[in-house]
């Protein structure tokens, strides 16, 4: 593999371009690592009790729209946006995946998915939340994390 890094100075913020001769598995992976790489960089605006917070977005667990709100849940804390989670989903970088009509999740997050009779239940690392998923995307998101290794 070559690399090469250009120094632009008219650039707002980094681009990487990946050349290669056929998209395959160690492809995505790559992409997936500067993906990653690139969110523990990245931070959004959140509200808790009428103050602002910049929150990275490596830190979030997951997002939950209720009520005409969405909720940002990380280990310790819960924010909200005023953002639809459609808007969200369109901006999140490829480890935040739906699982729900009303849920995205980080998968970097997840430290178990359980299938039962009574549901698909997720759990995050180092953290007591769960998130029910729906039957409907228990597949993408199995696939999604045995990607992840």
């Amino acid at each position: 593999m070559k690399i090469h890094v250009e120094v632009d100075p008219d650039l707002t913020e980094p681009e990487v371009t990946v050349h290669v001769p056929a998209k395959t598995p160690e492809v995505d992976e790559l992409v997936a690592a500067i993906q990653a790489a690139d969110m523990t960089q990245q931070r959004l605006t959140f509200s808790w009790h009428g103050e602002n917070y910049q929150v990275s977005l490596a830190d979030v667990l997951f997002f939950e729209a209720r009520d005409h709100q969405v909720t940002v849940h990380t280990a310790t804390a819960m924010y909200t946006t005023s953002q639809r989670l459609y808007e969200l989903a369109e901006r999140l970088p490829a480890q935040f995946i739906q699982v729900s009509r009303s849920a995205i999740l980080n998968r970097t997050q997840v430290f178990s998915l359980t299938r039962s009779v009574t549901g698909n239940l997720v759990k995050f690392q180092n953290s007591h939340k769960q998130l029910y998923v729906s039957r409907r995307y228990y597949q993408a998101l199995k696939r999604a994390l045995e990607e992840k290794g």
